[in-house]
């Protein structure tokens, strides 16, 4: 053995901060604000984030003013010349309802460097700034806490009790609070033109679009959403929707571009009421047809919708997002979907409610009623064009910073503004091909109805801020028309875009090569070690699942597991879901006993940081699950189950990781011999796969090739064969068209092959 000089020990010491050598503690807030951002990402559409170095300005500037009361104190943990972490207090007199001493002690500030956590100094820190409290006479502490912080826990368990919650509620501002409108001078927009990049508005089936799109030279671009009708009338030939949204349309492209929203909304009213008048509709109608709309005015620098329309801003790499929102459609989606739910429990298939959707006949009537409510204020009360006025609450103007990059406006159509027409469009057709009827995880107020691609008209535009030529050509609906990009990062989101479609088909090589561009070009970027470069490496690792190579994957998965926990937490949904997925790569391997570790450790994270509903929750106890199936655990059929139930209550009977517990049950079922349980199963998981992920995805075919070996072991020989080789021949067919690794066509061979041999 060799020698080797000792390795110096350093102390940590604990003491008061200088009350002059605050931006000690910079690095420190900057680690803290990282660490909010991540685990507080449903406040990004509050708005932007400050910049480290702004947001340390501000809070500098309140630390200063907090130092000059009395009692005031900052305390810190270092190591060396180096802050660990650090500690902000004071004390203030007591005010409220409830007696709690002359004074209260405030703790403004507790942070650990995120390679210093689990050494027990967070608690040395709070247990120093309770003592100081105590010292001036406060027997209680009031502490902040962002909302989803795991540090609730940390808190909780040294006894701190919930006391109020503060809530953040975002505040459309009426067009009647703007500044007047001014005239599009050269010298105004200058620097504000915007260039098409995308856009495609395409009808659900063979009925008329009720959705419309306009973009103008050098003028407005809109999205425009016509409600579906409900009155079963004709308006020459067109729906209600279609017939309003046309006449809303043309009302903008008559408009002067710096038309003021509050006028505009004016104008386009008064269109729609000489609309009503020709058409002969009532004035108390609740089934009137009506429209939404977002619409940009580049030369007044901002954006202004009526109704749920979705829209999405862009600062550089960030983008915020306004999705669409309506409280009453939210409730009778819920409504819908829970009375579908009854339905199935008592034993009605899926294929005939899907046909007759008795759900949407339950919330019918309150559909046709709701019109009553346009308009008008109250807690279902919401903002649409129907010919009569529109309150200034319901017309929200989104003032456009300099710093805005790009915009997207979609219809609710989509799920939601993504920051591609790709992406976009991929996120649906996952979530159709998952839940056509909508009850699952988007709940909706429709479903896909036979015969039809989508549940509703969609449309979608996608601008850029251009120093060159503006907007290009008038445009109202059409194809999509994407123009050439320039820009480094729409490309990067394109192929992002791409590599996950390729990985959702099963292309496991095209989504490779595509991964490993996205990835080469981060690397050479600032985004390098961000979380949405975590993100990216992530999704690589995963497709060398898909093709069975684990080690590579494995080590992808650690390097995401260590940015993750260092970026946005232990705790955090995106750290779990890397744990628990680290757990198949090991284990995969033949490191069982490591394997179930990690998939224990997922769980345990879960528990003490997510909600039991939360998809990587339950992943985690899927992971475990399969674990405990792998290594022939007593227990592992009671917790496979159980974890099976769940996610088809809490994701639906057709989400990807639901289907993949009814292959482990298959599985497991199998490997004890109980082939007609286990043939039950693979024929709904065979059939759930070629409905959800297409015929020739691999995993469709490997749940194929599992249900031929079932066939055969109960007997069933003549289409146990047959399956066999339509399988194999598929097998082959994709493996060499379609780039999918040769790793899941070599399993389907090995699988079948003693069905031949037997």
């Amino acid at each position: 053995m060799s020698s080797s000089s000792p390795v110096p020990v350093t102390t940590v010491v604990l003491a008061e901060h200088p009350s002059d050598d605050l931006d000690a503690l910079a690095p420190l807030w900057g680690e803290l604000l990282g660490h909010h951002v991540a685990c507080a990402s449903h406040l990004s559409d509050l708005g932007e984030v400050c910049s480290r170095e702004e947001s340390w300005k501000n809070r500098r500037a309140e630390y200063r003013a907090w130092l000059d009361e009395p009692h005031t104190k900052v305390l810190t943990v270092s190591e060396g010349s180096r802050p660990l972490g650090y500690a902000f207090v004071r004390i203030t007199p007591t005010a409220g309802s409830w007696r709690l001493g002359d004074h209260v002690g405030i703790l403004e500030t507790l942070v650990v460097a995120c390679e210093a956590r689990g050494r027990g100094l967070g608690r040395r820190l709070l247990q120093a700034a309770a003592d100081h409290c105590q010292t001036h006479g406060a027997t209680t502490a009031r502490i902040r806490v962002i909302d989803g912080n795991d540090a609730h826990g940390f808190y909780a368990r040294h006894g701190a009790v919930a006391f109020t919650n503060t809530l953040l509620l975002p505040l459309p501002i009426p067009a009647a609070a703007l500044p007047e409108p001014r005239s599009a001078t050269a010298t105004d927009t200058d620097g504000e033109d915007w260039r098409l990049v995308e856009h495609v508005t395409v009808p659900k089936g063979v009925a008329a679009n009720e959705d419309e799109l306009l973009c103008v030279d050098d003028g407005l671009v809109a999205v425009i959403d016509g409600a579906t009708d409900k009155s079963g009338r004709d308006y020459g030939g067109l729906t209600g929707g279609a017939r309003v949204a046309q006449r809303v349309r043309d009302a903008l492209d008559g408009m002067e571009p710096d038309t003021a929203p509050d006028q505009a909304v004016k104008l386009i009213t008064a269109a729609l009421a000489e609309l009503r008048k020709q058409w002969n509709v009532p004035a108390d109608d609740p089934v009137a047809p009506s429209a939404v709309a977002a619409v940009l005015a580049p030369s007044l620098r901002l954006i202004w919708r009526v109704g749920d329309v979705h829209v999405a801003l862009r600062r550089g790499a960030a983008w915020t997002r306004l999705p669409a929102a309506k409280r009453i459609d939210d409730v009778l989606a819920g409504t819908r979907a829970a009375y579908t739910h009854c339905m199935i429990a008592s034993g009605r298939s899926e294929e005939e409610l899907a046909a007759q959707d008795p759900g949407r006949e339950v919330i019918l009537p309150v559909l046709k009623e709701q019109g009553r409510l346009a308009n008008r204020p109250g807690p279902y009360g919401y903002g649409v064009f129907d010919g009569t006025p529109v309150p200034a609450d319901f017309v929200e103007v989104i003032p456009l910073a300099g710093d805005v990059e790009e915009i997207v406006l979609a219809t609710d159509g989509f799920l939601s503004p993504a920051a591609t027409l790709t992406a976009a469009e991929a996120e649906l057709q996952e979530a159709i091909a998952q839940d056509p009827m909508r009850i699952g995880v988007n709940p909706g107020t429709k479903g896909v109805k036979p015969g039809a691609a989508s549940f509703d008209d969609r449309t979608y535009v996608r601008v850029r801020r251009s120093s060159g030529p503006a907007l290009a050509g008038s445009t109202t609906s059409g194809a999509a028309a994407p123009d050439r990009d320039n820009g480094g990062g729409g490309i990067l989101e394109r192929l992002q875009a791409r590599a996950e479609l390729a990985f959702r088909e099963g292309a496991f090589e095209r989504a490779d090569a595509l991964y490993a561009h996205v990835l080469s070009a981060l690397e050479e970027s600032v985004a390098a070690g961000t979380l949405p470069y975590l993100a990216v490496l992530h999704d690589h690792a995963l497709v060398c699942y898909g093709q069975g190579r684990w080690a590579e994957g494995e080590a992808r998965l650690r390097k995401v597991l260590q940015g993750r926990e260092e970026l946005a937490g232990p705790m955090a949904a995106e750290t779990v879901g890397a744990v628990a997925r680290l757990a198949e790569a090991v284990g995969e391997q033949g490191r069982w006993e490591e394997a179930e570790t990690l998939a224990r450790e997922s769980v345990h994270r879960a528990e003490a940081g997510l909600p039991t509903t939360h998809e990587e929750a339950l992943a985690a106890r899927l992971a475990l699950a399969w674990v405990l199936q792998r290594t022939g655990a007593q227990n592992a059929e009671e917790v496979l189950r159980a974890v099976a139930g769940d996610l088809a209550r809490m994701l639906g009977t057709r989400h990807r990781t639901t289907l993949a517990s009814r292959h482990l049950l298959a599985r497991l079922l199998r490997e004890q011999e109980r082939y007609d349980e286990a043939l039950d199963v693979v024929r709904d998981l065979a059939a759930a796969r070629a409905r959800t992920l297409g015929p020739e995805h691999p995993h469709t075919l490997r749940a194929q090739a599992d249900l031929a070996v079932l066939l055969h072991h109960v007997g069933q020989q003549e289409e146990a064969v047959g399956l066999a080789r339509s399988t194999l021949a598929d097998s082959a067919l994709v493996a060499g068209l379609l780039g999918t690794a040769q790793h899941h066509d070599e399993q389907i061979r090995s699988t079948l092959t003693g069905i031949f041999n037997g």
